[in-house]
């Protein structure tokens, strides 16, 4: 019977939220999940005689996670956290208010009766105008307990069962002391200590492979020449600087490297490219540089052997034999070995499975195994199949921190001879069916392409500032003895602050990555006793940014105006934006409007506005206001609690479960864009707005629409 090699890839990362010039931290995300995922991810290995794995590790989070161990870490949130309750300023009061209930709601307050009355108390949803008064009628015992519940409620529920101070800590559940949080310090401290050394251990034992990423996580391809973006992307709006070191890409991969043999005692076989970005350029410094096996997605694959239909309407993969098998790319007379992903399954697990009993879940995922199983056979020798997705930010969505759900997967997977799981290097040495590649697709595993990186207005204007910057350096510090500036460069070229930037994520923390990757720019003027230009001191964030929906219409829609799904079918064809801000951890959970949907007819232009309608349900005026720009400003406003609409032009609209608006075609003639934003106001306060910044950008059918549509 012919094995299936499965491939676990848990991808561990962190930007570096620290200042080099001030040794501030302005984000705890490294602390929390430190004491949530880093430890218990690799430990649960340890519970499965059969199970091997694979974790990558980018060093920009090897590097914060030893600051934390030592203590060294100056984390703002800490700071707030060890001041005494009773001696917290106003300002103080309301950043916890703002960020100490940044934690799953359902999973991660839930259970814990006195943090979720808290959040009731400061309410789930609320306006920035009300935050001073919410702050006045919480006590200092309220603040106190607010601070101990938030870091705990961090901590995997795997630590409560052997830590008898967390134990106590969470019987305790309420009024916290002082004494209380050194406890809790001390317990977060012993958990994070553990962390390296335990995959140390568990890597030396052959349980586990780790391999890693380049230093701070840089999207490759774009560092070495920001024109790749052009072959994915023909239309893309470039930089008007062109960014081009490909030395320093080749430092970026040379510093992980180094960073990996002083931690581990030995040399990384394999990297995980950051975002799964490859290119040509890309893998011949990976080449260069020794790195035997790289992992990217599926999408990749295809696009290199220009195969475009990718997968069944059940989500079967049509190629398998192309898939699930290792590729050697050869180039220049070396080679690298190639994996890619299975983006189902990956994705599965990512952003879905959480949703299922953790029983269900594994039944559906052994059930896709054995399809695969079956399709592969007699197609490929020693097949594999790579799962490869964000090991940290998917478990707070899971009940019991996806314990559960990850338990019966490996108990699953265990049981079956068919199954081989093991880690990427050993099957690499021993596979014997391989594909060949003298050409890679440069993209990423986001739509094959860089444009979450490079192409909006806000990205090229990083991109811009960050190649001055970069000329500058060079000018003043050739032969590059001033450590620290360079280093604030290599950590400005990371991936993550241009993933904040443009339309396509958007997160609470936002004006703190654009702060921190200015900080870094203005770091390499500081570190040369050089005055930095003003532009650095300008926000790259744009409050008037245009935003695209997800998907733009397809086919005219008839919805009926009743405020209800009246049938599945009616918004099929429509435009589609949601409003949640993304990015894991990193956000506020609170958000009243959910999602927009937008269309027509030969007569109507319809929306639809998805609201939270449990909280609305508590209030008495609640307006929700249209602003349409399109010649000209209009503004419909419907009052959604005594359903009375006012318009400056015909309209029918209705609010239920769901709000519906019919607005004639004609109020729009001659147009062909309209500019559209949502806002949600309370007793005449703005409590949520969509899209968050800036406007949607809708394009309005032309006459010849439908019959285009028809031919697509």
């Amino acid at each position: 019977m012919e094995r299936i090699h499965i491939l676990f890839l848990w991808h561990m990362h962190q930007p570096c939220y620290k200042n080099l010039y001030t040794g501030e931290y302005l984000l705890p995300w490294v602390l929390l999940h430190g004491t949530k995922d880093y430890l218990d991810m690799v430990l649960i290995t340890e519970e499965f005689e059969k199970i091997r794995q694979n974790f990558n590790l980018v060093p920009s989070l090897i590097v914060q996670i030893f600051d934390y161990a030592k203590g060294e870490a100056d984390d703002l949130y800490l700071r707030v956290f060890r001041k005494p309750a009773d001696s917290l300023s106003h300002s103080e009061k309301i950043f916890i208010l703002r960020n100490f209930f940044n934690s799953n709601w359902e999973n991660m307050i839930g259970p814990y009766p006195r943090y979720f009355q808290l959040l009731k108390k400061r309410g789930f949803y609320y306006s920035k105008e009300e935050i001073s008064e919410i702050a006045e009628k919480f006590t200092v015992e309220d603040f106190r307990d607010l601070q101990v519940l938030f870091f705990l409620s961090w901590i995997d529920p795997t630590f409560f069962e052997e830590m008898e101070e967390l134990k106590y800590l969470k019987r305790k559940g309420k009024f916290f002391t002082e004494e209380d949080k050194g406890i809790l310090e001390a317990a977060q401290r012993r958990i994070i200590e553990r962390i390296i050394p335990t995959y140390r251990r568990l890597g030396e034992k052959g349980k586990i492979e780790i391999s890693t990423s380049p230093f701070y996580h840089p999207i490759l391809p774009l560092i070495i020449d920001t024109d790749t973006a052009k072959e994915s992307m023909p239309d893309v709006a470039l930089p008007k600087r062109r960014f081009s070191y490909p030395e320093d890409a080749k430092v970026q991969v040379r510093k992980a490297k180094e960073l990996f043999f002083q931690v581990f005692g030995s040399y990384p076989k394999g990297m995980w490219p950051p975002e799964g970005s490859v290119s040509d350029a890309a893998c011949e410094i990976y080449m260069e540089e020794g790195v035997n096996w790289l992992a990217t997605d599926e999408s990749i694959l295809f696009r290199t052997l220009k195969l475009d239909v990718l997968r069944s309407p059940l989500g079967n993969e049509i190629y398998p034999e192309v898939l699930y098998k290792p590729y050697f790319y050869e180039r220049g007379g070396k080679r690298i070995g190639l994996i890619f992903r299975d983006r189902v399954l990956s994705d599965l697990i990512s952003f879905h499975y959480f949703r299922l009993e953790p029983k269900e879940a594994v039944s559906d995922f052994m059930r896709r195994i054995r399809e695969i199983k079956r399709c592969v056979e007699g197609k490929i020798k020693n097949p594999c199949v790579l799962i490869a997705m964000d090991g940290e930010n998917a478990w707070e969505a899971y009940k019991n921190d996806g314990r559960d759900f990850l338990l019966y997967l490996y108990e699953s997977i265990s049981k079956e001879d068919f199954l081989h799981p093991t880690t990427v290097s050993s099957y690499m040495e021993n596979a014997t069916d391989y594909g060949f590649l003298r050409y890679i697709f440069p993209g990423s595993w986001i739509n094959q392409n860089f444009k979450i990186w490079i192409g909006h207005e806000e990205d090229n204007t990083a991109w811009y500032l960050l190649a001055k910057t970069r000329e500058f350096l060079e000018k003043e510090d050739p032969e590059r003895k001033n450590v620290n500036a360079w280093e604030s460069i290599y950590i400005a070229e990371g991936s993550d602050w241009n993933w904040w930037y443009g339309d396509d994520h958007s997160s609470e923390n936002d004006e703190v990555f654009d702060q921190l990757f200015r900080e870094n720019l203005i770091n390499v003027y500081r570190f040369l006793n050089k005055e930095p230009p003003e532009e650095l001191n300008v926000p790259i964030l744009l409050e008037d940014r245009e935003v695209k929906p997800k998907c733009e219409p397809t086919s005219f829609i008839y919805p009926v105006i009743d405020g209800r799904v009246t049938n599945y079918f009616e918004w099929i064809g429509a435009g589609f934006f949601e409003s949640k801000v993304s990015g894991g951890a990193m956000h506020d959970h609170f958000c009243l409007f959910k999602s927009l949907y937008f269309g027509f007819n030969q007569d109507s232009f319809f929306l639809r506005v998805d609201v939270e309608k449990g909280f609305l349900e508590q209030k008495e005026d609640v307006k929700l206001e249209l602003n349409l720009l399109a010649s000209r400003k209009q503004i419909l406003t419907y009052d959604l609690k005594r359903e009375i609409l006012e318009s400056p032009f015909p309209a029918k609209a209705k609010f239920f479960e769901i709000f519906e608006v019919q607005i004639p075609r004609a109020v729009f003639e001659g147009e062909k864009t309209l500019l559209l934003w949502c806002t949600l106001k309370i007793d005449g306060k703005t409590y949520d707005r969509m899209p968050k910044k800036g406007y949607l950008l809708l394009d309005l059918p032309h006459e010849n629409f439908e019959a285009e549509m028809w031919y697509v």
